[in-house]
């Protein structure tokens, strides 16, 4: 972690340090010059016989292999900071500017609101007679406001505006002079830009020029079509994988193209020409564009929303500063202000971006590689590009093209990440297909294992219900899974006696219902021994104690003597049961107290004999039924089951079953699955009993009222 916030520390500030020392850099020079013409600028020039002449020093020696020369050292600048100098103050003998040396080929003016006039000589000297032209190049775009000026011989002193040649369509500003053999002629020039302001002047002959217009043309032509074949490769390719990131690529690409159309000026030269200042106002979204579009496709390619949430929310906060930039550019207002900013938000954006590709990479993101050289390779072109424009490197066709070089290694390594990514995500596709199948074949088995335990459940269950004169049974029966634990058995004894077994294991699935299974063995062996529903549970608890597991068990035990009328009753922690008739409208709950099995060998329970009349009605329940919760989180409820008995006691059982699993599946909302297994046993009495014979309670209960409640 430490690492990591050192890392990061150290290229935040390297690329504020950058970006301040390059501005301050510029703005010293802008400052130091304005300083020194400031008083040139004045309504009320000092008085002087004449502007000072040009020197030897400053006439510029043409010829007809010029190949790109700079000017700059035979060049005087004069600065007006508050663009009040008109063309025709240079006509006024009483005009006496400060002029300044220029001194080097390429002079770095960085954001400023002033307007710069430079002058110059110029001297063709051969041996032939007559006219020669010549072109004379301003090798930056962004110049908005550039005229060019040549002083008519004659007095008085007078200045000529020359026209730019539009015979030549060239993305810099360019105009076509002509020169007299062994003429001196003198030039004035205007220059003025919203945009960091770079003069570097030029002077080609006209074979030199077209031969350099055409290597232009061809560079940007291969620049520009290397970028239109990306873009339509990777439309296709988003259209086809329908992918994020691929998206967020495009968006960068195709933003970022129009930001280079307004930088390099061949917008200007192709699309829109004579809408430089158009192209100028499109530049600052067109950047935001490029760098918002940017952050999100690190985002998206490098995963940072689920991978690293701390740097996910720091991309998030610089895309912020880029919405506002794009929002504010729509104001001519903001435009000087939105400038000085893309001096420094493009390089901390870079910074965070680079730092993002690190931290996955060192997690071990693989597509990362591709990622970082893109950046890297990008940043550090655009350092030369900077270097170049601050006379520190040579003006030459690697520092010239330098950003777009850059820019277009930067869109290929770009391309090669998400061809890397698209294969590891291929081969994390295979990965999750070939788990998917293992899941299959484990699925298939686990079905199979149900279809066992279902099958062992089934076998577990009575084939079919026991048939007794005066008792007619209903069941059903429906578990939460494919098995259950539910469980429920009966015993003929052969003697007008029928015994009804049910019980409950918690939980559900294949371990209850083997569970069940164990307690299907225990009872089918202790109904044989026990005489008593008391002691049969008792028994059963004891041969499977230890054998439970993390589960318990709730069961209940009752066997109806149809001839005397009676039903002898034991709980083992088990639901009530219900005993209602619908000829004379009775209804009683019977609760018996008794320890669940599985919480002590020696099981407490009691013991209950109850009476029983003609159309009385038994219903015997797991907590399936009345523990059902709804969307809202309330039970079903006793309440609720009675009632529901209450309503449709004349109907036969098979057909209240239906009814009363209907309607909690209706109550829990949830389709056909209930939450617990449920099971629902119904005995109606339909046979003759022997007058009512009241109940006793074995101790240690005590005896409870008729009604049971």
């Amino acid at each position: 972690m430490k690492f990591r916030v050192s890392l990061f520390t150290f290229l935040l500030t390297f690329g504020i340090a950058f970006s301040v020392s390059t501005n301050v850099f510029s703005q010293t020079q802008t400052q130091t010059n304005t300083k020194t013409s400031s008083s040139s600028a004045s309504s009320s020039p000092s008085v002087s016989a004449s502007s000072p002449s040009l020197t030897e020093e400053f006439v510029f020696s043409l010829s007809g292999d010029m190949k790109g020369k700079y000017l700059g050292k035979n060049l005087q600048i004069l600065e007006d900071s508050n663009a009040q100098i008109r063309i025709e103050n240079f006509s006024d003998l009483n005009f006496n500017p400060d002029w300044q040396k220029f001194g080097k080929d390429s002079l770095s003016k960085g954001y400023t609101r002033s307007v710069f006039w430079v002058r110059f000589k110029t001297r063709y000297q051969n041996h032939e007679f007559g006219s020669h032209p010549w072109f004379l190049e301003l090798a930056n775009p962004a110049s908005e406001e550039f005229t060019v000026y040549k002083k008519i011989s004659g007095f008085p002193i007078r200045y000529e505006e020359i026209k730019k040649d539009q015979s030549v369509r060239y993305f810099h500003p360019v105009y076509r002079l002509v020169s007299k053999n062994s003429a001196t002629d003198e030039y004035l020039i205007r220059v003025a830009t919203r945009r960091s302001l770079i003069l570097n002047f030029k002077a080609w002959s006209v074979y030199e020029f077209i031969i350099n217009v055409q290597i232009q043309n061809i560079l940007f032509g291969l620049f520009f079509g290397a970028i239109l074949v990306m873009l339509v490769y990777n439309g296709f390719v988003l259209s086809t994988v329908k992918e994020a990131g691929y998206l967020f690529y495009v968006l960068y690409l195709l933003s970022f193209t129009l930001w280079q159309l307004s930088v390099t000026g061949v917008g200007n030269q192709y699309l829109f020409s004579d809408a430089l200042k158009t192209w100028n106002d499109f530049l600052v979204p067109f950047a935001y564009l490029a760098i918002v579009f940017s952050i999100q496709f690190t985002r998206s390619f490098l995963h940072t929303d689920r991978k690293t949430k701390i740097l996910d929310r720091i991309l998030v906060l610089f895309m912020i500063p880029g919405v506002v930039g794009i929002v504010l550019s729509f104001f001519p207002i903001f435009y000087f202000w939105n400038m000085q900013a893309l001096t420094y938000f493009p390089i901390l954006a870079s910074v965070i971006v680079i730092y993002a590709g690190i931290d996955r990479y060192r997690q071990g993101y693989r597509p990362a590689r591709f990622f970082l050289m893109a950046w890297s390779v990008l940043v550090i072109f655009i350092m030369v590009t900077v270097l170049r424009n601050l006379s520190i490197l040579p003006s030459n066709l690697f520092t010239n093209w330098g950003s777009l070089i850059g820019s277009l290694l930067e869109m290929t390594l770009l391309s090669f990440a998400l061809a890397d990514r698209f294969k590891s995500l291929q081969a994390e596709s295979l990965r999750t297909s070939i788990d998917a199948y293992e899941n299959q074949i484990k699925l298939s088995e686990l079905e199979q294992e149900l279809k066992i335990a279902r099958e062992l459940q089934e076998s577990i269950l009575p084939d079919k219900l026991p048939k007794l004169e005066g008792i007619e049974l209903s069941v059903k029966m429906e578990c939460a899974s494919s098995v259950g634990g539910d469980f429920y058995d009966f015993h003929d004894y052969g003697d007008g006696r029928l015994g009804v077994f049910i019980s409950d294991v918690s939980g559900h699935g294949i371990p209850a219902a083997i569970i069940a299974s164990m307690v299907k063995l225990a009872f089918s062996i202790e109904v044989r021994k026990a005489v008593e529903p008391a002691d049969l549970l008792k028994n059963v608890n004891r041969a499977l104690m230890g054998k439970y597991g993390k589960h318990f068990i709730t069961a209940a035990y009752l066997i109806i003597d149809i001839n005397k009328g009676i039903i002898t009753y034991s709980n083992a922690g088990h639901p009530p049961i219900a005993i209602l008739n619908h000829t004379k409208g009775e209804f009683r709950e019977i609760f018996l107290p008794g320890w669940i099995m599985g919480l002590d060998g020696n099981l407490k329970n009691g013991q209950l004999i109850i009476p029983i009349k003609r159309n009385d009605r038994v219903v015997l329940f797991t907590d399936g039924v009345t523990e059902a919760r709804n969307k809202f989180g309330q039970m079903f409820g006793y309440q609720k089951f009675y009632d529901l008995l209450k309503s449709h006691s004349e109907i036969q059982g098979g057909v209240l079953n239906q009814i009363v699993f209907d309607t909690v599946r209706n109550w829990s909302g949830r389709g056909d699955q209930f939450e617990d297994d449920i099971t629902l046993l119904i005995l109606d009495l339909n046979g003759k009993t022997e007058k009512d014979l009241g109940e006793t309670i074995v101790p240690p209960y005590q005896e409870i009222s008729k009604t049971g409640s």
